[in-house]
């Protein structure tokens, strides 16, 4: 009743996955379906759409390796909702708007909407955001950690391979596609645990530019319930100050620095957001200069 596709480059974690997989999911009939990437190297929306069309079951989930279940029974949980007519992508982490500016999948934290455990730097952090304390919150954009869809939807909005051909963006393009049709919702039932941190490199911006130059005259997306037009202005505010942030925390100062500060104080003076930001750049322009010294001094001891 289910495929679960994961793109492998570790046997050793996708066997751990399948095992919590058969511990928990329940009654619900599955199969496993690892692709082993190692000497391939394909994209991951390729490895996703060809192994989605070979898959045995019309409910499919394309989930990370470094994944693993924290629920009971949640198969049934998931299909129950992932049946519903209007029912899109099911996820655990996504936003309640997608802005037409740069931003990631979620623009500033308040228009996030989660359930899941995220590993960070040997600490676990349980998110848990759901303001309206409902089973599924509906949301446009969901992080590819783990995405359950329904074939038919899947097959209408398939992973575009051609514009991320890599490992980046894919998850956004996708939901976006299907949020343009259905309505993706982020599961408040079911809890999921993330062992990785991501990666967010020049190739990752880079690609996160295509995702919005492909989606420019369609942006921006946002459940109409959730954010009002005039709240969209709040958004885009609060959306650029925080992206500035992530670039720095991501050591990206060749892409972003002390000048994006400046010209985002001129524009908002009258918000803290505005000199906070110059901390924030002190803060991540510090650790990032230290940590070059450490591999620069670790460099020369080798």
């Amino acid at each position: 009743m289910l495929s679960i596709i994961c793109c492998s480059v570790d046997p050793k974690a996708a066997a751990l996955l399948r095992r919590n997989i058969e511990s928990t999911i329940g009654e619900t009939p599955f199969e496993f379906i690892a692709f082993d990437n190692r000497n391939v190297n394909q994209g991951i929306s390729g490895v996703y759409n060809s192994c989605a069309q070979k898959a045995g079951y019309d409910h499919l989930c394309f989930v990370h390796e470094d994944v693993c279940f924290n629920t009971f029974d949640w198969g049934k949980l998931i299909i129950r909702q992932l049946e519903r007519e209007n029912c899109g992508t099911i996820g655990f982490a996504g936003s309640i708007v997608k802005l037409r500016r740069l931003t990631a999948w979620n623009t500033c934290y308040t228009d996030m909407r989660a359930n899941y455990i995220q590993h960070m730097r040997g600490k676990k952090h349980h998110h848990k955001i759901n303001p309206g304390h409902i089973d599924f919150t509906p949301v446009v954009t969901l992080d590819g950690l783990c995405l359950f869809v329904r074939r038919n939807v899947w097959e209408s909005t398939k992973f575009d391979e051609q514009s991320f051909p890599r490992f980046h963006c894919y998850d956004i393009d996708f939901t976006l596609a299907v949020a343009s049709q259905y309505q993706n919702y982020v599961c408040n039932t079911v809890v999921v645990e993330h062992f990785s941190e991501g990666s967010f490199s020049n190739e990752w911006l880079e690609a996160l530019k295509k995702l919005h130059e492909k989606w420019n005259d369609k942006l921006p997306l946002y459940v109409k319930e959730y954010v009002s037009p005039a709240q969209l202005m709040r958004y885009d505010r609060l959306g650029e100050a925080t992206f500035i942030k992530l670039l720095f925390q991501k050591g990206l100062f060749s892409e972003c620095g002390f000048q994006d500060v400046l010209a985002y104080s001129y524009k908002y003076p009258q918000y803290a957001d505005s000199w906070l930001l110059y901390l924030k750049y002190a803060k991540y322009r510090l650790r990032y200069l230290l940590a070059q010294d450490k591999d620069h001094s670790n460099s020369h001891k080798h």
